[in-house]
């Protein structure tokens, strides 16, 4: 029987507020000293799939639309409840690119000239001259969005840079390498080219990331333009991240952290910790006392293989990856060129750097010992230790 005490248990994870006993979306609970048998954050999925209707939504026949496909993860703010993120959900229960930030992200790619007729403008008088182009936003293709919503966020900086103190990890719902359709339409008749001009704009656009912490690959297009300081090609293996699941994921965000670590204790040997940390941020990004800065790098990678596996036996089986593809690090901004010069040396010399201490992601601070020392496993339950890294070939634009 559902006694009003209880009550809240048949509204819809969706809509309860984020307080301790109703919904905790960002927490991960430890099951075993819980009455629930499953995260708040999977039941939250599991009723908005299970809402959601089966087929996309669809544009009219007046909008003009383009697909494009992302390298890992998509994730935007849908500003619903504080200290969560999670996405904007449209027309048919569907996650959403929202047009209006489509519209920004678009005016950001364009001369004065292409603003002023795409975007609108502000006139003398204090009025508004709209553009002649409307964004209706972007919606996956199919319902393949659906798989590996749940987003495990664990930072480490904190507990392997600076102190001791643990770091908890926490949940984010983000899309896994979705395929993405965009409209626009406009509100006079255009030839073939300018609709090309139109799209070549919003291509230009999503080359620095589309939706949240575009600076840590998520939001990256399949193919890298942009102003691309730094290339090399990689293939590791290692322990991959596993989800709540317990599946394995490659999370090609362990290159930023493993770089931005790094740098982190370079100048901390240069200079103390406030400078140290004000330059990393400079650089790379971050949040201090709630104010977000955006860094002048930002990091994708490309995947052109990725075999994910399991290893080990009982309580120490663990999913392993393979992988191989582009890491590319892109400026967000427009600096001078020595400036530029400068930090083009700085990347590279970190990105080998890094090769040298042993790579990237978990146990990166030993060498696999499945190739170097196999017999190891040959002894019992034992855990998988180490990654390995080679280069494929670097090389750097100027």
């Amino acid at each position: 029987m559902t006694t009003l005490s209880d009550g809240h248990k048949k509204v819809p994870m969706m809509f309860r507020a984020q307080v301790n006993g109703r919904s905790q979306l960002q927490r991960i609970q430890d099951l075993r000293y819980s009455d629930a048998d499953e995260q708040d954050a999977e039941r939250w999925v599991d009723e908005w799939i299970i809402k959601a209707y089966p087929t996309a939504p669809t544009f009219s026949d007046e909008v003009q639309t383009r697909t494009y496909t992302l390298s890992w993860r998509f994730v935007t703010n849908g500003g619903q409840d504080d200290g969560i993120i999670r996405p904007v959900v449209g027309a048919k229960g569907w996650p959403f690119y929202p047009g209006s930030s489509m519209k920004g992200l678009f005016r950001q790619a364009c001369t004065a000239a292409q603003s002023n007729r795409y975007c609108g403008q502000e006139l003398s008088t204090k009025d508004f001259n709209p553009g002649i182009l409307r964004f209706h936003g972007g919606y996956p293709t199919d319902t393949r969005w659906t798989d590996q919503l749940l987003d495990i966020i664990h930072p480490q900086q904190d507990n392997q840079v600076k102190s001791n103190k643990r770091s908890s990890a926490f949940f984010q719902v983000s899309l896994y390498k979705p395929e993405l359709k965009f409209g626009i339409s406009t509100t006079e008749t255009l030839d073939d080219s300018e609709w090309e001009t139109i799209w070549k704009i919003w291509e230009k656009a999503i080359a620095s990331g589309l939706g949240c912490r575009v600076s840590a690959g998520y939001g990256q297009p399949t193919k890298a333009s942009g102003q691309i300081l730094y290339q090399t090609r990689l293939k590791g293996q290692g322990q991959a991240a596993k989800l709540i699941d317990g599946t394995g994921e490659f999370r090609p965000n362990v290159f930023r952290a493993a770089i931005r670590g790094h740098a982190l204790r370079i100048f901390g040997g240069l200079t103390d910790g406030d400078t140290a940390d004000r330059i990393v941020e400079q650089l790379f990004g971050g949040i201090t006392r709630g104010a977000g800065q955006v860094g002048l790098l930002s990091m994708a990678f490309m995947e052109e293989s990725l075999d994910l596996d399991e290893f080990g036996q009982g309580s120490y089986q663990q999913p392993v990856y393979r992988v191989k593809g582009l890491l590319t690090w892109q400026l967000t901004q427009t600096i001078p060129d020595a400036q530029k010069a400068a930090l083009i040396k700085l990347i590279r010399a970190l990105n080998r750097f890094a090769m040298i201490l042993g790579g990237f992601g978990k146990s990166w601070r030993r060498a696999d010992h499945r190739l170097v020392y196999p017999d190891y496993y040959d002894e019992g339950y034992k855990p998988l230790i180490g990654c390995h890294w080679e280069w494929l070939g670097a090389r750097a634009q100027t």
